[in-house]
């Protein structure tokens, strides 16, 4: 059988409620990786955010992190990074509209707030791996020079209203690519980075072209997948604006979407828990 490359977003496609992913799911994961399938997660999340997943899934599974900013191909990590100047537009620009900003390396975090990022959604994941952030408050805009060259990403969090705001100055002052996976933020990594770019790198690597990728998501930021796979698949709980986009829609997530389209894909039989 020729190999697949199966790409799939994590929250509202992989999992439910940012934490459970059910046993059908994993089965069909592993079921498909035995056969020679490739299966990468392409996630906004931080590394060591999508790691804990990996390890809840079990099996040769690789990662596209910080939306494409960071991502695993064969035994590299590749890396692409904000400028200092990026840094501190992006920063003086989120304080002076009252929303928050987290800056991501591969494996730290720097935050602006006095809530340390996350630890409710680690602490109640249910999964058995302990993600270690390294999470660092960000007192002044003095210690960002020393991050150039180290920050992949960063999410800006806020009202609405207010993200409005930050997104306007940074697409009216920046060149940065900029999206939200929910109303209540704006991901932002370098121009020309997106889980597309990612994507078409692993097939151009692995050999694995256009008309054997499937990818899954649910969210706008996916909507770049869609162009570079054969197989876009949308979750049955995405807006319309991205199920219209894809080839095929999927069950949603909290029904096992992901795990039965590819059960009828790849034709697997057997009874699974």
């Amino acid at each position: 059988m020729t190999p697949y490359l199966i790409c799939s977003d994590i929250d509202g496609t992989l999992m439910i409620d940012h934490k459970v992913m059910t046993a059908k799911t994993r089965q069909v994961l592993h079921q498909v990786m035995a056969q020679g399938h490739q299966f990468y997660l392409t996630t906004g999340r931080m590394l060591p955010l999508a790691h804990q997943v990996v390890t809840e899934i079990g099996g040769p599974v690789k990662v596209i992190a910080a939306n494409g900013a960071t991502f695993e191909q064969g035994d590299q990590l590749k890396n692409s990074f904000l400028s200092g100047e990026h840094l501190t537009k992006i920063y003086q620009t989120v304080l002076s509209n009252n929303c928050r900003v987290y800056f991501f390396e591969n494996n730290r975090l720097y935050y602006t707030g006095k809530t340390v990022p996350y630890q409710d959604e680690i602490e109640t994941s249910g999964t058995h791996a302990t993600p270690v952030l390294n999470a660092m408050p960000l007192i002044g805009p003095e210690f960002l020079p020393n991050l150039t060259g180290y920050i992949t990403n960063a999410i800006v969090y806020g009202q609405p209203s207010e993200l409005a705001l930050v997104r306007q100055v940074l697409v009216q002052t920046t060149d940065l690519n900029l999206s939200s996976s929910n109303p209540h933020n704006l991901e932002i990594i370098p121009h020309s980075v997106n889980k597309a770019l990612a994507v078409t790198a692993i097939q151009k690597y692995t050999g694995i072209g256009r008309d054997h990728t499937i990818v899954f998501g649910n969210e706008l930021n996916d909507l770049g997948m869609f162009r570079v796979a054969g197989h876009s698949v949308a979750m049955g709980n995405a807006s319309n604006v991205v199920r219209q986009a894809a080839t095929d829609v999927a069950l949603p997530n909290t029904e096992d979407g992901v795990a039965v389209f590819l059960q009828d894909f790849f034709k697997l039989n057997e009874n699974l828990a």
